[in-house]
């Protein structure tokens, strides 16, 4: 994994060990973002609804409205509007492909607020260590469950 951070945007480049439809459902899936990242839903509005609880137990909302949203057959990408309280609005691009031994996903925050910018690349870092034990928690799940079971 690569992260990047420069004054417009923080960057991360990581390969994951499992196909591209299998990564694209955990990054566009409420449920799927819900179990490796925050709780996550699509309210009526069309913006997605990401809670965040921290260590002291006090949580917040942040909104999340889709920009844009393209998926092709090996890779996709999609662009949202990140509504941070309290803080100007940045952008963030998703995309993912399909490469050789599994998939490649490049996160990109434009435009973060910058006294935020810095616990955005930790925060994004460890949120796709934690995609990446979520998507190693399911292989081994398809692994244990019987042929045809579910």
């Amino acid at each position: 994994m690569s992260v990047d951070r420069d004054s417009s945007a923080v960057s991360i480049h990581r390969h994951f060990d499992c196909a591209f439809p299998e990564l694209w459902l955990s990054v566009t899936a409420p449920e799927s973002i819900s179990a490796w990242f925050t709780p996550c839903a699509r309210g009526s509005d069309g913006r997605y609804r990401l809670r965040f609880t921290e260590d002291s137990g006090e949580s917040y909302v942040k909104h999340a409205t889709v920009l844009r949203y393209r998926r092709g057959e090996d890779a996709g990408e999609y662009r949202f509007l990140l509504e941070d309280p309290g803080h100007h609005d940045s952008v963030v691009e998703v995309s993912v492909s399909g490469a050789p031994g599994g998939a490649v996903l490049t996160l990109r925050h434009l435009d973060p607020p910058a006294e935020l910018a810095d616990g955005y690349a930790r925060g994004w870092a460890d949120y796709l260590d934690s995609l990446e034990r979520h998507l190693a928690a399911s292989r081994q799940d398809a692994i244990r469950r019987p042929e045809g079971g579910r």
